[in-house]
């Protein structure tokens, strides 16, 4: 489509009987579920009376008054950059709202991610509940559909995961291209997993004060190890940022990160490296960690070859103390921490390095393949126990017998399937570009060839140092690697769970 041809229908379509339309629509997405939300195959976000410019938004910025929000749900094959406001009314709107940019390595990406966020007007301003809307670029993926597909497997490892669909986002005039819209984690998100236990600790991570977020133990010249080791005084980025209770002194003290961190390494059992594979050790974390749920994302995460999270860049995850069942305002005194996953664009063969991922060993991640070597303890303590050991190589097969082979993603992307994720991208995506080859227009890194050569063909792509393996290709690779890998270690670890159902755990009463 040529881009004036493109403005002008956008400028056809928010015309004075769309705003009226628009003023009948009342906010009928207030009272939409999240699951309802997350359930569909494409929105479309157009914003009004606010021009973004070039500059990177790194705080909320609240447009001018007049400037508004409208969202509908839309038809994937549609091939206009968003639907007919005249045709139905938009399924939310709002004049309340503010925006800012997103991302870590991406945040001064030609094409930013944004976050949409719905503080003001009350209850009433709310997307399906939700007052943080996050609009992910997928700047580094060609295919536009690996986050799909990864937030797909920790949904059926029924860990608490954020939930993803696809918008396409136009500013005015101005087509910006299609985004993962995903899951916030926040206190909405943690009432909705932890129910009354969502008022504890919520950690995000990221590579900062005290460098990577490897929980690795910290303890001070004089013996002191407790919360205090694990930021800097002052700093106003922390590698483990308390995103809740921060202006409460008692829970605010890391100590509670502090104590889990020493279980999972071991700290005060007696036996050296042998303390790891003890029935003591194994019932210390029980103690502190839902550990089958993480084990679980382990094993996807190993499948998947993200190595952009506490694998490799100590990043891109949270931790959350919920505290015990019952004991819900004890979460300080009693700790229970569980693992959230974040950011999943650098999955399913995406290099920057030369490592090739998929050959990685399963049990020693950070051994030859991997150049970055860290540390992790968390993986690494947890994996040197027998029973650990055992339910992370039981879930590990299970999800390359299920979900993780090359028949079943090839499924999931169903190039010639409307049911399939290639039928909900193709023409959002191709709406960036003008031509096969020319570049985007909305900043996107990859031409329209490249988006169909990645995602509808499944060919490599190479762009300098960075490696895009096609998707199928990549898995049957890392599918083959890992069975050969468990061949071997079942010859001292038989298996002993065939078949993987909906988790049944629960948080753990207080002692």
């Amino acid at each position: 489509m040529d881009t004036a041809v493109c403005g002008d229908r956008l400028r056809e379509m928010f015309n004075g009987r769309a705003a009226a339309a628009w003023e009948m629509a009342g906010r009928d997405g207030a009272s939409l579920g999240k699951s309802e939300f997350f359930g569909a195959d494409m929105y479309a976000f157009h914003v009004t009376g606010f021009r973004p410019g070039r500059g990177v938004l790194t705080e909320p910025v609240r447009p001018a008054r007049g400037a508004r929000l409208d969202v509908w749900k839309t038809d994937p094959a549609d091939r206009r950059p968003l639907p007919v406001p005249g045709s139905g009314g938009a399924l939310f709107s709002t004049e309340d709202f503010a925006l800012k940019n997103s991302g870590n390595r991406t945040l001064h990406a030609p094409k930013p991610s944004w976050r949409i966020i719905l503080d003001a007007a009350g209850e009433g301003n709310r997307l399906a509940g939700m007052t943080r809307i996050n609009l992910k670029a997928m700047y580094n993926d060609p295919s536009q559909m690996r986050e799909a597909l990864a937030w797909r497997l920790f949904g059926l490892a029924d860990i608490p995961a954020p939930r993803h669909t696809y918008a396409k986002l136009a500013f005015g005039t101005k087509y910006r291209g299609l985004f993962s819209v995903i899951e916030h984690v926040d206190k909405k998100f943690l009432r909705d997993h932890f129910g009354r236990n969502y008022r504890g600790n919520l950690y995000k991570t990221g590579y900062r004060d005290i460098g990577g977020a490897y929980l690795e133990y910290r303890t001070a010249r004089d013996g002191d190890d407790s919360g205090g080791q694990y930021f800097v005084p002052g700093s106003a980025e922390r590698t483990y940022r308390l995103q809740t209770n921060k202006n409460n002194p008692e829970a605010s003290t890391y100590d509670d990160l502090a104590c889990f961190i020493r279980r999972i390494n071991g700290i005060g059992l007696g036996g050296g490296e042998g303390r790891f594979d003890t029935d003591a050790f194994r019932e210390s974390v029980d103690g502190i960690m839902n550990v089958n749920a993480f084990l679980r994302w382990a094993a996807v995460n190993m499948l998947l070859g993200s190595w952009d999270n506490y694998y490799a860049s100590g990043s891109n995850y949270y931790l959350y103390n919920s505290g015990h069942r019952g004991a819900a305002k004890d979460f300080v005194g009693s700790p229970y921490f569980h693992f959230i996953p974040w950011d999943y664009d650098n999955c399913l063969g995406i290099d920057y390095s030369g490592t090739q991922w998929q050959y990685a060993d399963i049990l020693d991640w950070p051994g030859k393949t991997n150049r970055h070597k860290p540390k992790i303890p968390l993986v690494r303590n947890l994996l040197r126990n027998h029973d650990y050991r055992q339910y992370y190589l039981d879930y590990l097969e299970h999800t390359l017998d299920t979900e993780f082979n090359p028949k079943a993603i090839a499924a999931q992307i169903g190039p010639r399937s409307e049911d399939g994720l290639w039928y909900r991208v193709r023409q959002a995506a191709y709406l960036e570009s003008d031509t096969p080859d020319g570049r985007p227009f909305t900043g996107r890194r990859y031409s329209n060839d490249e988006v169909y050569r990645s995602g509808y063909r499944q060919h490599e792509l190479r762009h300098g140092k960075k490696t895009m393996e096609g998707i199928v290709h990549y898995v049957r690779m890392r599918h083959d690697s890992a069975r050969v890998q468990l061949r071997r270690l079942r010859r001292t670890t038989p298996r002993a769970v065939d078949r993987f159902t909906a988790a049944a755990e629960q948080l753990p009463r207080a002692a």
